[in-house]
């Protein structure tokens, strides 16, 4: 888990000392069949079934989790008359993944006095609706044969040696190259590219 930051510390004025050193990275072991459940259970809220029927996205593999936020307390409400209560209504949450197995997109939308989180998923659906389609839409970048003059990008992973002889770092990087007057004859890719 990461630790979420309203701000960079290195943002935050001088004099400013923070009031806690809680790492920002921490580790929770999970049983991968608890995950399972987990995400499976979540996929549920947006299926027929779920709490967030409405939202299911088809050919889309999202899950969530809807939720609702008092506004005041039920104790206070209950003291109300009707057209009290309609001035304090719950707040309806959702938070929405894709894939549920390891997220490429987490969508969390609030919508004050929504009461439920089901109007909420609605919203958050379209928003990864419209990250997924356009994922679709744009193939991945494939090597192919350049032509004469034309400017290559060429990215690359390696690993280095730090400076004073210790162990070995990860850098990576890209450039553009000249394909030259005349065209190359193939160009390669990383194992699996054509």
């Amino acid at each position: 888990m990461v630790r979420p930051h309203v701000t960079n510390p290195t943002d935050l004025p001088v004099g400013i000392v923070q009031a806690s050193g809680v790492p920002d990275e921490v580790t929770v072991p999970i049983d991968p069949k608890n995950w399972e459940t987990i995400t499976d259970a979540m996929a549920q809220v947006v299926s027929p079934v779920g709490t967030a029927a409405l939202s299911q996205i088809k050919d889309v593999d999202m899950a969530g989790k809807t939720g609702s936020a008092q506004t005041i307390s039920n104790m206070l409400k209950a003291k109300m008359s009707a057209s009290e209560k309609l001035l304090h209504k719950d707040n309806g949450w959702f938070v929405g993944v894709e894939p549920r197995r390891n997220p490429e997109i987490v969508v969390c939308g609030l919508y004050e006095e929504g009461e439920h989180g089901d109007k909420t998923a609605r919203v958050v659906a379209q928003v990864i609706k419209a990250f997924v389609d356009k994922q679709r839409r744009n193939p991945q970048k494939m090597a192919g044969k350049p032509q004469a003059g034309e400017k290559v990008e060429i990215g690359a992973v390696w690993s280095a040696p730090e400076s004073d002889g210790g162990k070995d770092r990860l850098q990576s990087g890209h450039f553009f190259l000249d394909a030259g007057k005349k065209p190359m004859i193939a160009t390669t890719a990383a194992p699996g590219l054509n």
